[in-house]
Protein backbone atom coordinates (compact mmCIF):
# COMPACT_ATOMS: atom_id res chain seq x y z
CA UNK A 1 0.00 0.00 0.00
CA UNK A 2 1.37 3.41 -0.89
CA UNK A 3 2.12 5.79 1.97
CA UNK A 4 0.39 8.55 -0.01
CA UNK A 5 -2.87 6.89 1.04
CA UNK A 6 -2.08 7.65 4.68
CA UNK A 7 -1.70 10.68 6.90
CA UNK A 8 0.36 9.63 9.94
CA UNK A 9 1.02 11.87 12.96
CA UNK A 10 3.22 10.54 15.76
CA UNK A 11 3.31 11.85 19.33
CA UNK A 12 5.67 10.72 22.10
CA UNK A 13 4.68 11.93 25.56
CA UNK A 14 7.24 11.97 28.40
CA UNK A 15 5.70 12.49 31.84
CA UNK A 16 7.15 12.18 35.33
CA UNK A 17 5.58 8.79 36.10
CA UNK A 18 4.82 7.30 32.69
CA UNK A 19 5.28 7.67 28.96
CA UNK A 20 3.07 7.13 25.92
CA UNK A 21 3.30 6.79 22.16
CA UNK A 22 0.17 7.94 20.32
CA UNK A 23 -0.20 7.66 16.55
CA UNK A 24 -3.05 9.22 14.61
CA UNK A 25 -3.59 7.51 11.25
CA UNK A 26 -6.02 8.67 8.56
CA UNK A 27 -6.61 6.52 5.48
CA UNK A 28 -7.52 8.88 2.65
CA UNK A 29 -8.32 6.09 0.18
CA UNK A 30 -10.27 2.86 0.41
CA UNK A 31 -7.78 0.18 1.43
CA UNK A 32 -7.99 -3.35 2.78
CA UNK A 33 -5.41 -2.78 5.49
CA UNK A 34 -3.02 -0.21 6.93
CA UNK A 35 0.64 -1.11 7.43
CA UNK A 36 2.66 1.31 9.56
CA UNK A 37 6.09 0.96 11.14
CA UNK A 38 6.07 1.68 14.86
CA UNK A 39 8.57 4.47 15.65
CA UNK A 40 9.42 3.06 19.10
CA UNK A 41 9.48 -0.54 20.27
CA UNK A 42 6.41 -1.24 22.47
CA UNK A 43 6.71 -2.48 26.04
CA UNK A 44 3.29 -4.10 26.17
CA UNK A 45 0.02 -4.29 24.22
CA UNK A 46 -0.64 -1.98 21.28
CA UNK A 47 -4.21 -0.63 21.33
CA UNK A 48 -5.88 0.37 18.06
CA UNK A 49 -9.23 2.18 18.01
CA UNK A 50 -11.33 3.72 15.26
CA UNK A 51 -12.92 7.17 15.37
CA UNK A 52 -15.97 5.85 17.24
CA UNK A 53 -13.80 4.46 20.05
CA UNK A 54 -14.18 0.78 19.13
CA UNK A 55 -11.09 -1.42 19.55
CA UNK A 56 -9.78 -3.02 16.34
CA UNK A 57 -7.80 -6.26 16.19
CA UNK A 58 -4.39 -5.72 14.64
CA UNK A 59 -1.24 -7.77 14.00
CA UNK A 60 2.22 -6.74 15.16
CA UNK A 61 4.86 -8.43 12.99
CA UNK A 62 8.34 -7.31 13.88
CA UNK A 63 8.10 -3.54 14.02
CA UNK A 64 5.17 -3.36 11.59
CA UNK A 65 1.58 -2.92 12.74
CA UNK A 66 -0.99 -4.26 10.28
CA UNK A 67 -4.55 -2.94 10.79
CA UNK A 68 -7.43 -4.42 8.74
CA UNK A 69 -9.78 -1.56 7.83
CA UNK A 70 -11.49 -2.41 4.50
CA UNK A 71 -12.26 1.21 3.73
CA UNK A 72 -10.98 4.55 4.97
CA UNK A 73 -11.23 6.70 8.09
CA UNK A 74 -9.23 7.75 11.15
CA UNK A 75 -7.60 5.47 13.72
CA UNK A 76 -5.64 5.93 16.94
CA UNK A 77 -2.74 3.69 17.99
CA UNK A 78 -1.51 3.93 21.59
CA UNK A 79 1.07 2.00 23.59
CA UNK A 80 3.71 2.28 26.29
CA UNK A 81 7.21 2.51 24.78
CA UNK A 82 10.15 0.35 25.81
CA UNK A 83 12.49 2.43 27.97
CA UNK A 84 16.15 1.60 28.52
CA UNK A 85 17.62 2.33 31.94
CA UNK A 86 21.30 3.26 31.83
CA UNK A 87 23.81 2.57 34.58
CA UNK A 88 23.72 6.26 35.59
CA UNK A 89 19.94 5.87 36.14
CA UNK A 90 18.94 8.11 33.24
CA UNK A 91 16.25 6.80 30.87
CA UNK A 92 16.45 6.45 27.10
CA UNK A 93 13.80 6.01 24.40
CA UNK A 94 15.22 4.74 21.10
CA UNK A 95 13.41 6.12 18.05
CA UNK A 96 13.49 4.75 14.52
CA UNK A 97 10.85 6.59 12.56
CA UNK A 98 10.01 7.26 8.93
CA UNK A 99 7.52 9.88 10.14
CA UNK A 100 8.09 13.26 11.86
CA UNK A 101 7.92 12.97 15.66
CA UNK A 102 6.04 15.39 17.93
CA UNK A 103 7.80 15.07 21.29
CA UNK A 104 6.00 16.41 24.37
CA UNK A 105 8.18 16.83 27.49
CA UNK A 106 6.38 17.75 30.72
CA UNK A 107 7.78 20.35 33.10
CA UNK A 108 8.83 17.68 35.63
CA UNK A 109 11.02 15.79 33.15
CA UNK A 110 14.64 16.75 32.41
CA UNK A 111 15.96 16.13 28.90
CA UNK A 112 19.55 14.84 28.89
CA UNK A 113 19.87 13.80 25.24
CA UNK A 114 18.11 15.06 22.13
CA UNK A 115 19.19 15.30 18.44
CA UNK A 116 19.32 19.09 18.15
CA UNK A 117 20.14 18.96 14.43
CA UNK A 118 16.84 17.16 13.73
CA UNK A 119 14.60 19.70 15.50
CA UNK A 120 12.45 21.71 13.10
CA UNK A 121 10.13 23.39 15.59
CA UNK A 122 10.01 24.19 19.30
CA UNK A 123 6.82 25.26 21.10
CA UNK A 124 6.26 26.13 24.78
CA UNK A 125 2.94 24.92 26.18
CA UNK A 126 1.38 25.32 29.61
CA UNK A 127 2.73 22.15 31.21
CA UNK A 128 5.85 21.48 29.15
CA UNK A 129 7.43 21.84 25.73
CA UNK A 130 6.63 20.35 22.32
CA UNK A 131 9.44 19.58 19.88
CA UNK A 132 9.00 18.48 16.28
CA UNK A 133 11.75 16.18 15.00
CA UNK A 134 12.39 15.04 11.46
CA UNK A 135 12.28 11.32 10.59
CA UNK A 136 15.38 9.34 11.53
CA UNK A 137 17.10 7.03 14.00
CA UNK A 138 18.12 8.57 17.32
CA UNK A 139 17.84 8.34 21.10
CA UNK A 140 16.04 10.63 23.55
CA UNK A 141 17.48 10.70 27.06
CA UNK A 142 15.59 12.03 30.07
CA UNK A 143 15.22 11.91 33.86
CA UNK A 144 11.83 12.20 35.62
CA UNK A 145 11.63 14.06 38.93
CA UNK A 146 9.97 10.98 40.40
CA UNK A 147 10.72 7.35 39.42
CA UNK A 148 8.60 5.97 36.59
CA UNK A 149 6.31 3.14 37.75
CA UNK A 150 5.92 0.10 35.53
CA UNK A 151 3.69 -2.53 37.08
CA UNK A 152 5.20 -6.02 37.16
CA UNK A 153 7.93 -5.08 34.68
CA UNK A 154 11.68 -4.58 35.09
CA UNK A 155 13.74 -3.17 32.25
CA UNK A 156 17.41 -4.07 32.39
CA UNK A 157 20.35 -2.55 30.53
CA UNK A 158 23.55 -4.57 30.86
CA UNK A 159 27.15 -3.72 30.08
CA UNK A 160 26.80 -4.83 26.47
CA UNK A 161 23.96 -2.36 25.91
CA UNK A 162 21.26 -5.00 25.31
CA UNK A 163 17.91 -4.75 26.99
CA UNK A 164 15.33 -7.18 28.24
CA UNK A 165 11.99 -7.28 30.01
CA UNK A 166 11.28 -9.58 32.92
CA UNK A 167 8.59 -9.96 35.58
CA UNK A 168 9.30 -8.10 38.82
CA UNK A 169 7.57 -8.66 42.12
CA UNK A 170 9.91 -6.84 44.49
CA UNK A 171 11.13 -3.30 44.88
CA UNK A 172 14.30 -2.49 42.97
CA UNK A 173 16.96 0.03 43.94
CA UNK A 174 19.76 -1.50 41.85
CA UNK A 175 21.31 0.79 39.23
CA UNK A 176 20.32 -0.32 35.74
CA UNK A 177 16.86 -1.51 36.79
CA UNK A 178 13.52 0.22 36.93
CA UNK A 179 10.70 -1.60 38.69
CA UNK A 180 7.54 -1.04 40.67
CA UNK A 181 8.32 1.12 43.67
CA UNK A 182 11.83 1.89 42.42
CA UNK A 183 13.59 4.79 44.13
CA UNK A 184 16.83 6.55 43.36
CA UNK A 185 19.72 6.39 45.84
CA UNK A 186 20.26 9.43 48.03
CA UNK A 187 23.50 11.37 47.70
CA UNK A 188 24.66 9.92 44.40
CA UNK A 189 21.35 10.67 42.73
CA UNK A 190 21.27 14.17 44.24
CA UNK A 191 24.64 14.99 42.67
CA UNK A 192 23.54 13.46 39.39
CA UNK A 193 20.31 15.48 39.40
CA UNK A 194 22.26 18.71 39.87
CA UNK A 195 24.46 17.81 36.89
CA UNK A 196 21.37 16.80 34.89
CA UNK A 197 19.66 20.13 35.62
CA UNK A 198 22.68 21.99 34.24
CA UNK A 199 22.80 19.73 31.16
CA UNK A 200 19.05 20.14 30.60
CA UNK A 201 19.26 23.93 30.90
CA UNK A 202 22.08 24.04 28.35
CA UNK A 203 20.16 21.67 26.05
CA UNK A 204 17.02 23.82 26.15
CA UNK A 205 19.08 26.95 25.43
CA UNK A 206 20.79 25.26 22.45
CA UNK A 207 17.43 24.02 21.16
CA UNK A 208 15.97 27.53 21.42
CA UNK A 209 18.93 29.14 19.65
CA UNK A 210 18.91 26.45 16.95
CA UNK A 211 15.20 26.85 16.25
CA UNK A 212 15.34 30.65 16.23
CA UNK A 213 18.29 30.54 13.82
CA UNK A 214 16.76 27.99 11.45
CA UNK A 215 13.09 28.87 11.65
CA UNK A 216 11.79 29.96 8.25
CA UNK A 217 8.50 30.81 6.64
CA UNK A 218 7.82 27.13 5.85
CA UNK A 219 7.70 26.04 9.50
CA UNK A 220 4.15 25.68 10.76
CA UNK A 221 2.98 25.30 14.37
CA UNK A 222 3.54 21.70 15.44
CA UNK A 223 0.50 21.29 17.61
CA UNK A 224 -2.00 22.52 15.03
CA UNK A 225 -0.54 20.13 12.46
CA UNK A 226 -0.79 17.25 14.91
CA UNK A 227 -4.48 17.64 15.67
CA UNK A 228 -6.52 14.72 14.42
CA UNK A 229 -10.10 15.18 13.14
CA UNK A 230 -11.63 14.36 16.55
CA UNK A 231 -9.41 16.93 18.31
CA UNK A 232 -10.42 19.57 15.79
CA UNK A 233 -14.12 18.75 16.24
CA UNK A 234 -13.77 19.13 20.02
CA UNK A 235 -12.04 22.51 19.64
CA UNK A 236 -14.67 23.75 17.17
CA UNK A 237 -17.45 22.64 19.52
CA UNK A 238 -15.75 24.41 22.44
CA UNK A 239 -15.45 27.63 20.44
CA UNK A 240 -19.15 27.35 19.49
CA UNK A 241 -19.91 27.03 23.23
CA UNK A 242 -17.98 30.22 24.07
CA UNK A 243 -14.86 28.32 25.13
CA UNK A 244 -16.34 26.78 28.29
CA UNK A 245 -18.47 23.65 28.56
CA UNK A 246 -19.06 20.59 30.68
CA UNK A 247 -17.73 17.32 29.31
CA UNK A 248 -21.24 15.83 29.25
CA UNK A 249 -22.50 18.77 27.15
CA UNK A 250 -19.62 18.34 24.72
CA UNK A 251 -20.41 14.65 24.44
CA UNK A 252 -24.05 15.36 23.60
CA UNK A 253 -23.11 18.03 21.07
CA UNK A 254 -20.54 15.85 19.28
CA UNK A 255 -22.31 12.51 19.78
CA UNK A 256 -18.98 10.83 20.61
CA UNK A 257 -18.31 7.84 22.87
CA UNK A 258 -17.23 8.96 26.33
CA UNK A 259 -13.81 7.25 26.07
CA UNK A 260 -13.07 8.80 22.65
CA UNK A 261 -13.97 12.30 23.86
CA UNK A 262 -11.90 11.93 27.04
CA UNK A 263 -8.81 10.84 25.09
CA UNK A 264 -9.20 13.87 22.81
CA UNK A 265 -9.57 16.16 25.83
CA UNK A 266 -6.42 14.72 27.42
CA UNK A 267 -4.46 15.22 24.19
CA UNK A 268 -5.66 18.82 23.95
CA UNK A 269 -4.84 19.40 27.62
CA UNK A 270 -1.31 18.02 27.18
CA UNK A 271 -0.87 20.22 24.09
CA UNK A 272 -1.90 23.34 26.00
CA UNK A 273 -5.24 24.04 24.31
CA UNK A 274 -7.70 23.29 27.10
CA UNK A 275 -7.85 23.13 30.87
CA UNK A 276 -9.82 20.44 32.72
CA UNK A 277 -11.49 21.80 35.85
CA UNK A 278 -12.88 19.30 38.36
CA UNK A 279 -16.22 20.34 39.82
CA UNK A 280 -17.33 17.56 42.11
CA UNK A 281 -17.95 14.53 39.92
CA UNK A 282 -18.06 16.41 36.64
CA UNK A 283 -15.41 17.96 34.42
CA UNK A 284 -15.60 21.45 33.01
CA UNK A 285 -13.50 21.99 29.89
CA UNK A 286 -12.14 25.49 29.33
CA UNK A 287 -10.47 26.67 26.12
CA UNK A 288 -7.22 28.46 27.09
CA UNK A 289 -5.54 28.69 23.69
CA UNK A 290 -7.46 29.36 20.52
CA UNK A 291 -6.16 27.25 17.61
CA UNK A 292 -5.95 28.17 13.96
CA UNK A 293 -8.24 25.63 12.34
CA UNK A 294 -8.92 25.16 8.66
Amino acid sequence: MSLTALIVTVFIYLFSNNSLVSINVTATQNVAFINITLPVEPLGPVIVQNSSGSTISAMLIGGNLIIPVFGNGSFTVEYTPLITVLQNESLVVNVSSQYPINLFVSNNVLLTQVPVNLIINFTKVNNGIMLQLTPGNYSIGFIPETPMIMKNKTIISNSSGSTGVSTATNQSTTPGKLGQGAVFPGLGAMIYYIIAVVIAAISVLLIYLFVIRHRGTEVNPVIVEGLNPTDRDVLRALMDMNGDAYQSDLQRKLNLPKATLWRAIRRLENSGYVQVIKEGRVNRIKLIRKPKLD
